[in-house]
């Protein structure tokens, strides 16, 4: 049996363990957040974590009404600028809590003013030393080199802060079943692996989405390309459709998002688009029929969506790296902890 696809399948476990070990500090995090009167947030992260922060940028605008940006670690590492962090939550994810980068954002944040926190999955890291909250994964030891349980832990952390500081009812009322959501998606795997068999000679491999569910799109390339090898690009919908469509090649795979919500008719457009060209549509979405499509689960509003909705990707990849006869637990030229400056 695969470390990967062991932990693929820890996932609802692992989400509910996060939720329940988080509650007193993200509470005391919003308490200080309107003590403090934030207003802005930055989030610093790389790799699978900044896929994640894309998706805290996206849900805490929209539920909070908060701006968030995305910092660039260089600004600090490389040009060692001073920057002004008054007033601002800035916030590092990092699984390994190891990366210099990210941790001397915060670390410089902290010290220009800013109120600082975490979400790692190491509880002895440096990051965990440096910023005032700490909010832990509580996913376990993550033994396979492309993280799974660790990101859907980090989105669900992000939920779990944008609905204690929004108040948000659609996520009050459905963060606390989302484990079940998660096992719900688990049960597609009967449907994924020979989709993933006809992928087995796929050159390239396009996945795209839109607004919320983009972290989506850009993880799943992520996962598929790290493990399989496979050349991937992710696209926001309407980058696409401003330029890069025009390389879409007859016959390219492309995964579409549509989970239930605001995305749907715009990604239906796409959608039709690529298939005029001659592209091999793969859809996914809640009422996905047909051999060219992966049903999604829906949990109760599109704002927890991308938690779930990254499973399928995560088992396509799993079952196309062993198609391909490929080590699913340790990709080739990568290790577990990558460490940047």
């Amino acid at each position: 049996m695969s470390v990967l696809l062991d932990e693929i399948f820890e996932q609802p476990a692992a989400l509910t363990r996060a939720l329940n070990a988080n509650k007193d500090m993200i509470a005391a995090l919003v308490s200080e957040i309107k003590r403090r009167n934030i207003r802005f947030v930055v989030l610093a992260a790389r790799g699978t974590s900044d896929n994640a922060a894309i998706y805290g940028k996206y849900l805490l605008e929209i539920t909070c009404g908060i701006p968030v940006g995305l910092a660039a670690p260089s600004v600090h590492t490389l040009y060692e600028a001073e920057v002004d962090y008054s007033g601002v939550l800035v916030l590092g994810v990092s699984q390994s809590g190891a990366g210099t980068d990210i941790n001397t954002v915060i670390s410089h944040a902290r010290a220009k003013g800013a109120l600082t926190a975490a979400i790692t999955n190491t509880a002895d890291s440096d990051l965990a030393g440096i910023a005032e909250y700490v909010l832990s994964c509580d996913a376990g030891v993550e033994k396979a080199v492309a993280a799974t349980k660790t990101y859907t832990t980090t989105l669900a952390l992000f939920a779990q802060l944008a609905s204690l500081w929004s108040g948000n009812p659609a996520l009050t009322e459905n963060l606390p079943h989302i484990a079940e959501f998660a096992s719900k998606t688990l049960e597609t795997e009967i449907r994924i692996r020979p989709l993933a068999l006809t992928l087995l000679h796929s050159e390239r491999i396009l996945s795209v989405a839109r607004g919320l569910h983009l972290c989506t799109a850009i993880e799943s390339a992520l996962k598929i390309a790290e493990t399989t090898y496979t050349a991937t690009q992710s696209f926001s919908s309407a980058d696409l459709l401003h330029g890069p469509i025009a390389s879409v090649a007859v016959r390219t795979p492309c995964l579409l998002f549509l989970p239930n919500g605001k995305t749907v008719a715009m990604m239906s457009e796409v959608a039709e688009k690529l298939e005029a060209k001659g592209a091999r549509v793969l859809r996914l979405s809640s009422d996905a029929t047909g051999e060219n499509s992966l049903p999604l689960t829906d949990p109760g509003t599109e704002l927890l969506s991308p938690i779930v909705d990254i499973i399928p990707s995560q088992l396509l990849a799993y079952h196309l790296t062993v198609a391909r006869g490929l080590d699913p637990d340790n990709p080739r030229g990568l290790s577990k902890v990558t460490v940047t400056r």
